[in-house]
């Protein structure tokens, strides 16, 4: 005699602890600059480039600006001295030249004048000193500083009108509206203590005769000192702007950084909160932007974990009992199949969930007779395993006073269908083995019919009952339908009694393994001995099955007729 009992393991999984996730003590700090530092020094840095950029545009600018305004002063004036020269002083130097005779005269042009006469000389100092003041008027009333004027010959070497020839370092030259510029550093007070240098630009004009030839070059030197003063005035206001500017964008963007980033601390601190472990905690929005939508969502976000958190608490309570439940469900079945004279015995549990709602047993019955039982209740889980264990309550109560397996059904029902709920029934098959005789008897309450195999049988013959399932009807209809049937068993042949569940087994692809190949699946390893037969019976399933989810429980009990009577 052999039993054998397949059970699923159970492993309790352990909870990591949420609470090592951040340091005790204090929020960890992040490396680098912060967020508003960041952000104040970005915003700086930008305004400080625009500014720089808009300071060079605005000095070319303005630059520009100051030389185009002295070269317009310096045209003018040189224009304005060549025509005066042209047209005033024209009839005094030929006054003046008549008196050097024809050798002056045809050198070609003006020349310099010795003059001795003293109204001569007191009508040219008056004329060239008019001249002058006129010209300083002119230039000064534009803002600028007269430094010299001359007139030179059309070659420009010899001086017909001033003190000397201007001292000038050239630099550059151009040409504008037929008036020659020339900039570079002009020296004033040659030959003094007080000599310096200072920037200048030279305008050169033509003095034409009555006939438009050239015959002298009207020069005027004007200072150019005030672009460069006024470009380093422009350059030191823009340095101290761009200063001003530079403090108050890292002001204002540190003040907005420290507004943009403030929720964001206070939602870090609500994160680190709740990251050890406080899911109680209610974060909440200190603002209407993208920031707040955040908190808000992350609130929810811990509002669901709390949830989930007590859902789990139930869910783990509901397991240990599930878990208890099934040790105790465990505990039913029998350690060892007691021994059947005649008979060898097997028997195999296999349940798809934690909990069975099927159970097998073999008890004495009055008389010295043994019962096998194979007892399934609809449904699963914990109403079916409480089902099931009161009707092996009953059954174990019951089965030592009675002798018929009928009987026996008829007042486990009497007592268990007002118990019973609408839509739960329980299903029986007993067979009661007579020792001496090896003559059984069989009760079928609504159960998968005995499964009888003949030695060298291709496939299994059912033996079917007459009778409906426990709880279905409270007596009357029960009692006329259970029956007792008499089986006479030869030697060799194997008996089966399985549940309704073993034909239902699918493989990988959803087909059923039916009860015709179930029957031709026990026929084939019939002869087998009774822990042997349960291996490969077991075997056998799990093949069909090629690895596909259990979702029915496997349970069946076997007894093998032995000739010679002994187990």
């Amino acid at each position: 005699m052999a039993k054998h009992k397949v059970r699923r393991k159970h492993a309790d999984g352990a909870r990591d602890d949420s609470s090592a996730l951040l340091p005790q003590g204090g929020r960890p700090r992040a490396s680098g600059l912060g967020v508003a530092l960041q952000f104040s020094l970005a915003t700086a840095a930008t305004v400080a480039a625009s500014l720089i950029v808009f300071g060079l545009i605005l000095y070319r600018i303005l630059a520009g600006i100051l030389s185009d305004e002295i070269d317009a002063t310096g045209v003018h004036a040189v224009r304005a001295l060549a025509v005066v020269d042209a047209n005033c002083w024209e009839p005094f130097h030929e006054t003046a030249l008549e008196g050097r005779g024809a050798e002056s005269r045809g050198s070609g042009g003006l020349g310099r004048v010795e003059l001795k006469n003293a109204e001569q000389i007191a009508q040219y100092e008056k004329r060239s000193a008019l001249n002058r003041a006129r010209l300083r008027e002119l230039v000064a009333a534009r803002g600028t500083k007269l430094l010299d004027v001359v007139i030179l010959d059309a070659q420009m070497k010899q001086v017909i009108n001033g003190d000397s020839a201007i001292s000038f370092e050239q630099t550059e030259t151009r040409n504008f509206a037929e008036v020659l510029i020339q900039e570079g550093r002009y020296l004033a007070d040659a030959g003094t203590a007080n000599q310096r240098k200072t920037e200048a630009r030279v305008y050169a004009a033509d003095l034409r005769d009555q006939e438009g030839k050239v015959v002298a070059k009207a020069v005027v030197a004007l200072s150019a000192e005030k672009i460069g003063e006024s470009l380093r005035r422009v350059l030191v206001s823009m340095l101290l702007l761009t200063l001003v500017f530079l403090g108050l964008g890292v002001m204002v963007s540190w003040l907005l950084a420290q507004r943009v980033t403030r929720p964001i601390l206070q939602l870090a601190e609500d994160i680190e909160t709740v990251a050890r472990g406080d899911l109680a905690h209610r974060t909440h929005p200190h603002s209407t932007d993208e920031i707040g939508v955040l908190a808000r969502t992350f609130d929810r976000m811990t509002q669901s974990l709390l949830a989930l958190q007590d859902v789990e608490k139930q869910q783990a309570a509901q397991a240990h009992q599930i878990e208890v439940a099934r040790e105790v469900q465990a505990a039913l079945l029998p350690e060892k199949l007691p021994a059947v004279a005649g008979f060898t015995c097997g028997a195999a549990a296999k349940p798809a969930g934690k909990i069975a709602g099927d159970f097998y047993d073999v008890s004495e019955m009055a008389g010295g007779a043994k019962l096998a039982a194979v007892v399934s209740a609809s449904g699963s889980g914990v109403p079916g395993a409480m089902v099931v264990t009161m009707a092996r309550s009953l059954l174990k109560a019951l089965a030592g006073a009675e002798s018929s397996p009928a009987e026996l059904l008829r007042r486990m029902n009497r007592l268990l269908a007002p118990d019973l709920r609408r839509g739960m029934y329980v299903s029986a098959l007993l067979v009661r083995v007579e020792p001496a005789t090896g003559k059984l008897v069989v009760a079928n309450a609504g159960h998968t019919p005995l499964l009888r195999v003949k030695p060298g049988a291709a496939a299994a013959e059912p033996f079917h009952g007459d009778g409906i399932a426990l709880g279905f009807d409270k007596g009357p209809i029960f009692d006329r339908t259970i029956k007792d049937r008499e089986l006479e068993v030869a030697p060799g042949e194997r008996l089966l009694l399985c549940t309704r569940a073993l034909f239902g087994i699918k493989d990988a692809g959803g087909r059923e393994l039916g009860e015709e190949a179930a029957h031709r699946l026990f026929a084939r390893v019939a002869a087998r001995g009774g822990a042997n037969f349960v291996e490969a019976a077991l075997a056998a399933i799990e093949q069909f099955r090629a690895g596909a989810d259990a979702v029915d429980d496997v349970t069946f009990l076997t007894l093998r007729r032995e000739s010679g009577g002994a187990a």
